[in-house]
């Protein structure tokens, strides 16, 4: 009996051992689980916890880099700006210090108390109370946070975006959001060179929350970003553009203004413009840059296209008599006329007067499979790669998806659509020889570094010949001298090129509307050797409506403006023809000069030996007659006073007039330089570009009369 109780003992022994060491094995799986799961399968989450705990990290911002224009002039750059936060976690265990600051800080960020304590409130360690605030409010804040020696209240500097011009070029920079990143423009497609690389800064704290490690990496500031826009040329474009607008009650005007040979855009002008450093009024305002985004038909401007491929394809000779069929041609029930019953036109003539029958007459012959290859080569139905967001390729189908009078509506700018950018480039090929320049915006970007990140180096291509160039250079002069712009561009000793356009304005489900147009231009200066292609728009003006009258003139100022910015040489044969004359009547004057003082030199060398044979001691001596003949006898003898010949009385009847130049459009020291031309006294008032004058333009005036200008 004791025996099985024994055994049975030590049974329930060795079953409570069993179960105990069961237990504790289990117990350290669990343990060793727990400790495998919190050090191995959720190291990362628990370390980066702790790091919360432990660290603070506040990103500082680096400075985003500046735009300026081709002469290094600043049009956007960054400004630091202090931004106030919150370290809730500071006040989370003293309700009374967040009471505290909330109501002495809440008069300054001009919110209410109970929101400003609503936003203290929690477990983050960093929020934003306001940011980038005025200076002066600032300042006060400072002086608050200071003298009351509140907690858990920091300052952050923060950069904000600034355009020292306000609205000068706005559609072209665009501007940036609250992040400071690039929204629209130059500053949203150069986003990644001006950005720079953001710093931060690492604080230790310990048990208490008092930070007793700091380390920083700083931040490295954006790029420079170096423009091809003249801004002065640029504002000056913006004054005329927005007075046209005013002129003619248009709802906006346009222009473009590109180094023939570079493609470099100098000036990109919108009407009306907006302010960057301000917030967009509702959420409608346009801050578009139609000049790039907004494809319109072009009307006859594109003219230029079917002419040069004709004269490229062999179809046309510059002296050909073309048939303008009386102003008419049809296809099958569609009847498409001239403006006027033209008849036979040489092929300048034509142009000049803007055909319908005899452009569709040309792209006829030509056949619409090449005529749509010379529209691509010319860039139309594709980008330009300007470096500007939201940019148009415009509409253009191919030819097999072209109706059957197709031809006759493209032929003379109708069923395409393009862009203003696009039609500078085009116009650029036709006056740099057939070569096709990418007409760009960035010339140059360089780093924080002081390297160059960036140059520009623009596609070209051929694509028509010199000398089909030539004879389009050709027939836009004919425009300016004899048609349809002969009125409006009067560049005084200077040629011009171009073509007009007044198409009527396309709307959706609509077709044409009646009475609407966008009056344009397009050309370049001077004619005999491009160096600027200008386009103007003008959209929707009331009253006059024509190319001719309403964009041409805006054409002619903008050219005045950019030859004498540049002082660009004349080149008119009537001034060169002047200059030739007038420097051989110098060079003639110079010579005559040269050989009166070869003669007195040589009078004189005669005389001097004589006059030495009179002084004590020489040894020299010359012919009483030679000394008889060049000295006059009364020479050495105090002579009286001359009394001048009084000069005659001219009465002012008599005095030669000149015809007053044009000097709307012109900046002050092209203005000076023509008035001392004719030697008139400028009277200006006002700054920027000439808006009205006195005498009139085309008046007679005589030298010494005064000439008022008002610059605006």
């Amino acid at each position: 009996m004791r025996a099985r109780q024994s055994k049975n003992s030590e049974t329930n022994t060795g079953n409570r051992i069993l179960a105990i060491a069961v237990l504790f094995v289990v117990w350290m799986l669990a343990i060793i689980g727990r400790l495998y799961w919190l050090q191995v399968a959720n190291h990362g989450y628990y370390t980066a916890k702790a790091r919360e705990n432990q660290q603070t990290r506040l990103e500082t911002m680096a400075a985003r880099g500046a735009i300026v224009d081709r002469n290094g002039k600043d049009l956007a750059l960054s400004v630091l700006f202090d931004s106030i936060f919150v370290d809730q976690r500071m006040l989370k265990e003293d309700p009374a210090a967040r009471q505290k600051a909330a109501q002495l800080l809440a008069p300054s960020l001009e919110i209410s108390e109970a929101e400003l304590t609503k936003q203290m409130t929690g477990n983050s360690g960093f929020v934003f109370l306001a940011r980038k605030l005025d200076p002066e409010k600032a300042r006060t804040i400072r002086e608050i946070v200071a003298q009351n020696s509140l907690k858990g209240i920091g300052f952050k500097k923060e950069m904000q975006r600034y355009y020292p011009n306000e609205s000068l070029a706005a559609a072209v920079l665009g501007y940036v959001g609250a992040e400071n990143k690039g929204q629209a423009g130059l500053e949203q497609t150069q986003n990644n060179y001006l950005n720079g690389k953001s710093g931060s800064i690492e604080l230790e704290r310990d048990g208490r929350n008092q930070a007793y490690e700091r380390r920083e990496t700083p931040a490295i500031g954006g790029a420079t970003v170096t423009t091809t826009i003249d801004s002065a040329m640029q504002h000056k474009i913006e004054t005329l553009l927005t007075e046209a607008v005013k002129r003619h009650s248009a709802k906006g005007a346009y222009a473009v203004v590109m180094d023939v040979a570079t493609g470099e855009v100098l000036a990109l002008a919108n009407a009306p413009s907006f302010n960057p450093n301000e917030r967009p009024k509702n959420s409608g305002e346009d801050r578009h840059n139609r000049a790039i985004s907004w494809p319109y038909e072009p009307g006859s401007i594109f003219k230029m296209i079917t002419y040069a491929a004709a004269f490229e394809e062999g179809k046309v000779q510059i002296d050909e008599k073309l048939n303008c069929g009386n102003g008419e041609i049809r296809f099958g029930p569609r009847v498409i006329h001239d403006t006027h019953a033209y008849g036979v036109q040489q092929t300048p003539d034509a142009f000049a007067k803007s055909s319908n029958v005899c452009a569709i007459r040309l792209a006829q012959r030509v056949g619409k499979e090449k005529f749509a290859e010379y529209i691509s080569l010319f860039g139309f139905g594709n980008k330009t790669g300007i470096e500007l967001p939201a940019e148009s390729k415009g509409i253009v189908r191919s030819a097999p998806k072209w109706n059957f009078d197709s031809i006759g509506s493209i032929a003379m700018g109708q069923e395409v659509s393009v862009t203003m950018i696009q039609i500078a480039a085009a116009t650029g090929a036709i006056a740099n020889k057939g070569v096709w320049v990418q007409p760009h915006l960035v010339k140059e970007i360089v780093g924080a570094d002081g390297k160059s990140n960036f140059q520009a180096k623009p596609v070209t291509r051929q694509v028509v010949s010199q000398q089909t160039a030539e004879n389009m250079s050709v027939l836009m002069q004919r425009v300016v001298t004899h048609g349809t712009a002969r009125h409006a561009i009067q560049l005084a000793n200077y040629t011009a090129a171009g073509k007009t356009g007044t198409p009527q304005k396309a709307e959706k489900g609509v077709g044409y509307a009646r009475g609407k147009y966008m009056p344009s231009f397009t050309g370049f200066v001077p004619a005999t050797d491009p160096k600027f292609v200008i386009v103007v728009m003008v959209d929707e003006p009331a009253g006059a409506h024509q190319g001719g009258s309403v964009s041409a003139p805006v054409f002619n100022m903008i050219a005045q403006i950019a030859l004498g910015d540049f002082a660009i040489p004349p080149d008119a044969k009537g001034f060169r023809d002047a200059l030739a004359a007038l420097s051989d009547r110098y060079e003639s004057k110079a010579a005559e000069d040269e050989a009166n003082e070869i003669k007195l030199e040589q009078n004189v060398a005669m005389a001097q030996p004589e006059t030495v044979n009179a002084l004590p001691g020489s040894q020299s001596a010359a012919p009483r007659e030679m000394l008889s003949q060049n000295i006059a006898p009364d020479a050495g003898r105090k002579q009286p006073k001359q009394t001048p010949t009084p000069k005659p009385n001219v009465p002012p009847s008599s005095v030669p007039s000149a015809m007053m130049p044009d000097l709307r459009g012109k900046g002050l020291r092209s203005v000076i330089q023509a008035c001392s031309q004719l030697s008139l006294n400028v009277r200006p008032t006002g700054s920027g570009v000439v808006v009205k004058q006195w005498p009139s333009p085309g008046a007679r005036v005589r030298p010494g009369e005064d000439c008022k200008v008002e610059f605006q």
